[in-house]
């Protein structure tokens, strides 16, 4: 008897606890982003641009023109005894200019990923692509969050 309205008692807390997704159904972003002008790395401006495309809601009274400047750089941290780079950080620079009703804003997100250089150029350069994919979605998913603020 204790043990079922223990059990009861404890589906009842935890069922109301308050907990909701970021990106549900009520939560999603309801604005229309019109890209600009886009500088710097072609492959992540690419990504970017499909990622807001597929955010972005063309209907929507919210519109914001942006322009996107991106740098990508490899820093070498470190070399062997041959002088052949065996470690390296990839570090993406992502500048958003944000305009809307007139004004304009800029944001700047940065994202760093230290990297063991591979024997295997062809694994190693597929694992750098993967890299710029996923840093190029983070920024997008920051900008998102960042709108969604803006209200």
């Amino acid at each position: 008897m204790k043990k079922s309205i223990f059990l009861i008692f404890i589906f009842l807390i935890l069922s109301n606890c308050g907990f909701a997704p970021i990106y549900s159904e009520s939560n999603k972003s309801d604005f229309a982003i019109e890209i600009v002008e886009t500088k710097g790395d072609g492959i992540i401006n690419n990504i970017i641009k499909s990622e807001i495309a597929r955010n972005s809601k063309i209907s929507s009274i919210k519109k914001y023109k942006i322009k996107i400047k991106t740098n990508y750089k490899k820093i070498i941290l470190s070399k062997d005894t041959k002088g052949i780079v065996s470690n390296y950080q990839v570090v993406l620079d992502a500048k958003f200019i944000i305009q809307h009703n007139e004004t304009s804003e800029e944001i700047v997100f940065q994202e760093k990923q230290n990297i063991k250089n591979s024997n295997n150029t062809f694994d190693q350069k597929n694992y750098e692509k993967m890299i710029k994919r996923n840093f190029a979605i983070s920024m997008v998913r920051k900008l998102n969050l960042e709108l969604l603020n803006k209200k």
